[in-house]
């Protein structure tokens, strides 16, 4: 019980970065901030494929991401790099808080599946570093 809703969250917490970075994708104009932010959604997507990979499974976005798209559609209606980016820091904080929070009251959980939200956490605490000089 405790693997299932710790896998189910990080692959959730990768999946809703994914999704965030494709929906901003097109609307950032600094080709630096562009290439950072491609790199960190493909940083995802090749942790995404190694925990589905690992664990024979699929997971897939469903009714909350969609409403997480909504609302980044309305928050980047207008190009702005700069909310871009603080807007993508967010979403990153959010995530480690509630992995590590998750983790921290969860008990017995795979140390396979452990290490996965560690490099979880390593990937977005890095990519946060990168997007700080675009706010």
């Amino acid at each position: 019980m405790n693997n299932d809703k710790c896998l189910n969250e990080l692959i959730k917490g990768v999946n809703v970065g994914i999704l965030a970075i494709e929906h901003v994708e097109d609307k950032i104009e600094d080709y630096e901030l562009k290439n950072i932010v491609l790199s960190q959604k493909q940083s995802y997507k090749d942790l995404k494929s190694k925990i589905i990979n690992h664990y024979s499974c699929d997971h897939e976005e469903g009714t909350q991401e969609l409403m997480m798209e909504m609302m980044i559609e309305l928050k980047t209606l207008m190009k702005d790099d700069k909310k871009i980016a603080r807007m993508l820091i967010e979403g990153s904080n959010q995530a480690i808080m509630s992995m590590t929070h998750l983790l921290n009251e969860e008990e017995h959980v795979e140390e396979t599946l452990k290490n996965f939200a560690k490099e979880f956490e390593y990937i977005s605490k890095k990519y946060i570093e990168y997007l700080k000089t675009f706010i």
